[in-house]
């Protein structure tokens, strides 16, 4: 009994230590979840931090299209599109701080931003600022005024207030450069390129400073015309402040660098998107322009190169010979000129590679000359100079001609100068530049400068016509106003005066009207209306419009419509043709004291067209100068005896 009685409380005493180790193996598991749970949370929390979004505040003003605000408050433009494209490659966040130019350039002094865009170089901006490598755009300054403006040249802005940008590069510089041309002018400080097309527009400054890439969306919807008063072109960058952001700076030059050479990359298809899908294309330099600085440019610099080289090579150590013939031969053979050295005999002792692509013999033949390269008489031509600058050791000389090179019509500009060999033999050394674009371009110029010049003379003269046909109805108005003062009328002499300033007055509207007609036609802004108009009922109201005039001074006025009215219906704009026929129909009474007028048409088979026709009884028109009705601001004054007062 004993025994068996001690089994339950060994039992028992085993069960209770049992029982006293679960907290154990409790307190021992929890505290592993609970690290667990530690490190997943740690890891979580540095794996937030890594893959989270850097935020790079954008100093932001309005520079419309690249960076501007629109009316929901939002910063849009093609800065915007290209910056939001660097974030989602790169996991930045940019927001944008929206405020003045002023205000952007104080803040990243002070820090509260950290990138700034379109900044010019200037050396105070080098003191706190840091530059992309890589440029956002290349702009200029353009002065823009009003459509009435009479500014058309620098010299124009004498005394006259000008808007410009406060703390902006185009503005400081058109101060600059007044003083130094010791111009005039008073100059207003705007926050925004905006507020400097507002003031224009609203005529309380005479001018404006922006640059291209605002003007020329922008001026349009202001309606203002560039001066052409065009300076300073110059380079604007993205910018960090001084020493700070560099792994920013860093990723800004690789993205600029890439896109401006690829033409379909987001900041090219950007700018195309926000400046030619609203507004039109951007207008750039004229392409003849650009193309002719260029070639100037590199016509400079290779002449001085060449020449630098040349003196170089003749006077280096002989131990250096090889490596400057290398240096030069290199430089020659991929100079996009016509590159030459002649002896005595007018025979090449070189030529690049540009001359043998033109010339008659082989790269590899010794004997060529001008013969070998141009016609005969041109070949005779250039041997001529040749033997000229050889006679008379000219330093140098320069010629233009027309020539043939592989069948091509060329005009060259050829530079040559005497050259004394190293072996004491005289020589000649030549380049010759294609300048085929640069001629074709100064025609062009040249009859555009005749068409401005005779565009101007026929202006001055028109405008001195209608100062005189303006004069004689303002006289009548203000003659006869002067004479309804007197009490002592009679009221049929005040109705008669009265008539006389009506028909002034009336005169007067229809000079206007033709004035503004033909402005609208000069702007190309006549629109034309093409629709059916029956030609008869045209012809059938100027006759009963006109009858009772030609009738008052005697005159027999008729019309002829030979086609019937089915067939008397055409396309075009009624109103033209009603404006045409009334100026004439108006001239023939104007100018025909006696007689008769007909006003018709014909149809003419040939063709399938109307003829149309006024015949009077008048003055006349010699048949020598006929065809001058159809210029601009003609009038045959000579023979055209103007109506007394009495008949106006």
């Amino acid at each position: 009994m004993k025994h068996h009685s001690a089994l339950p409380k060994r039992n028992h005493a085993s069960s209770k230590r049992i029982r006293a180790s679960h907290p154990t193996i409790k307190n021992s598991n929890y505290s592993w979840i609970k690290k667990s749970i530690s490190l997943i949370v740690l890891c979580f929390t540095i794996f937030t931090v890594i893959n989270s979004q850097k935020i790079i505040r954008v100093g932001a003003f309005n520079y419309y299209p690249a960076i501007f605000q629109d009316r929901n408050g939002d910063v849009k433009g093609f800065y915007v599109d290209a910056l939001k494209e660097i974030g989602e490659r790169e996991n930045l966040e940019f927001v944008f701080v929206y405020g003045s130019w002023d205000e952007g350039l104080e803040r990243i002094k002070t820090g509260e931003v950290d990138l700034l865009t379109s900044v010019a170089i200037t050396e105070e901006r080098l003191n706190y600022m840091d530059y992309t490598a890589t440029p956002l755009l290349t702009v200029w300054s353009e002065v823009y005024v009003n459509k009435k403006s009479e500014i058309n040249g620098i010299l124009d802005l004498e005394g006259k207030t000008i808007a410009v940008m406060k703390s902006d590069f185009n503005g400081k510089y058109l101060k600059q450069l007044t003083e130094k041309l010791a111009i005039t002018c008073v100059f207003i400080e705007t926050t925004d390129f905006e507020e400097v097309f507002k003031l224009i527009s609203g005529n309380k400054v005479n001018a404006g400073v922006v640059n291209n890439t605002f003007g020329a969306p922008k001026s349009a919807e202001y309606e203002l015309l560039s001066s052409g008063i065009i300076f300073n072109p110059f380079d604007i960058y993205f910018t960090v402040k001084k020493g700070a952001n560099q792994e920013l700076l860093t990723i800004l030059n690789k993205y600029l660098h890439d896109w401006k050479h690829d033409r379909n990359s987001v900041y090219n298809t950007a700018r195309q998107k926000w400046s030619q899908g609203h507004v039109g294309a951007i207008e750039v330099f004229p392409e003849w322009l650009e193309s002719t600085i260029y070639l100037v440019l590199l016509v400079v610099l290779t002449l001085f190169t060449f020449i630098g080289l040349l003196r170089y090579k003749i006077r280096a150590a002989t131990k250096k010979i090889k490596y400057s013939e290398l240096i030069f031969k290199t430089f020659m053979e991929n100079t996009p000129a016509y590159v030459y050295i002649k002896d005595e005999h007018l025979n090449h002792l070189y030529r690049n590679r540009m001359v043998d692509k033109v010339n008659g013999v082989g790269p590899n033949d010794k004997v060529s000359s001008a013969k070998t390269v141009f016609e005969p008489h041109i070949a005779e031509l250039v041997e001529r100079m040749d033997k000229e600058i050889l006679s008379s050791k000219k330093k140098q000389c320069d010629l233009q001609y027309f020539c043939k090179l592989n069948g091509k019509n060329t005009w060259l500009h050829d530079y040559k100068f005497y050259l004394n060999l190293p072996n004491g033999k005289p020589a000649i050394a030549g380049l010759s530049f294609d300048i085929t674009k640069l001629k074709n371009t100064e025609s062009e110029l040249i009859k555009a400068k005749e068409r401005a010049e005779e565009s101007d003379h026929l202006k001055s003269a028109f405008l001195a016509n209608m100062s005189h046909e303006i004069r004689t109805p303002m006289n009548g108005i203000l003659g006869f106003a002067n004479l309804l003062k007197n009490p002592d009328l009679s009221g049929e002499q005040q109705q008669k005066y009265i008539e006389i300033i009506n028909k002034s007055g009336i005169r007067m509207l229809n000079i206007i009207n033709d004035i503004i007609d033909i402005s609208k036609i000069e702007s190309g802004l006549m629109k034309v209306d093409i629709r059916d108009v029956n030609i008869n009922e045209q012809i059938e109201f100027i006759d009963s419009f006109f009858k009772a005039e030609a009738e008052a001074k005697g005159l027999s006025f008729s019309y002829k419509s030979p086609l019937p009215a089915e067939k008397a219906i055409i396309k075009t704009d009624g109103e033209k043709v009603y404006a045409i026929l009334t100026n004439l129909v108006k001239n023939a009474i104007k100018y025909t004291a006696d007689g008769s007028i007909e006003l018709g048409y014909k149809f003419v088979e040939k063709d399938k067209s109307l003829q149309f026709h006024i015949k009077d009884t008048g003055i006349g028109i010699p048949k020598n100068r006929q065809k001058a009705i159809f210029d601009r601001f003609i009038q045959l004054t000579f023979l055209i005896k103007r109506p007394t007062r009495e008949q106006v």
